[in-house]
């Protein structure tokens, strides 16, 4: 097994870079601020991307796919339910005032770490990669950043909504 010293040294330098982008994100969310809709997707769309991409990576994407699937509906309402929960209001230009809260960190580096575990755990031992338990779990790792993100952003977007709708009535 080898050491963090080990582990660290031989992670690719784009890595790093990558992080410090993903805090720089999460840190932004900390604040309140008025930002059109796109930008708030950016993250949970990376999340989708980068689990699409452990899909196609996987020796099995059938298998990946159906735990990303299972994983992505059962996360779902939780990231709506956490989005539905952020003070949010759509002004007349389309962009959104919004509170500032702790999501976007936490989001970001819950991609990042499940990423890197699978990347350290598959690098060590990477029979792994062939096995089904571990191929239906990374895809699910996958399906629940995808579901989360994805189930916050609709949150976000659909709150303002909701409340003009209860309003209205």
């Amino acid at each position: 097994m080898p050491s963090l010293f080990q582990i660290v040294a031989y992670t690719p330098l784009w890595v790093w870079p990558l992080m410090a982008f993903i805090v720089w994100m999460g840190l932004q969310g900390l604040r309140a601020r008025t930002v059109p809709p796109w930008r708030l997707a950016i993250l949970p769309l990376v999340g989708l991307v980068l689990s699409l991409v452990g899909i196609a990576q996987s020796v099995q994407p059938g298998l990946a796919a159906a735990g990303w699937a299972m994983a992505l509906l059962a996360a779902l309402p939780l990231g709506v339910a956490l989005g539905r929960r952020r003070a949010v209001q759509r002004l007349a230009d389309g962009r959104l005032e919004i509170a500032g809260g702790w999501f976007m960190l936490a989001f970001g580096l819950s991609i990042f770490v499940a990423r890197y575990a699978l990347g350290v755990l598959f690098g060590v031992a990477p029979a792994l990669k062939a096995e089904p338990l571990w191929i239906g779990l990374a895809g699910a790792v996958g399906g629940i950043v995808a579901g989360i993100g994805l189930g916050w952003l609709a949150g976000v977007i659909l709150r303002p909504r909701l409340a003009a709708v209860a309003a209205a009535e």
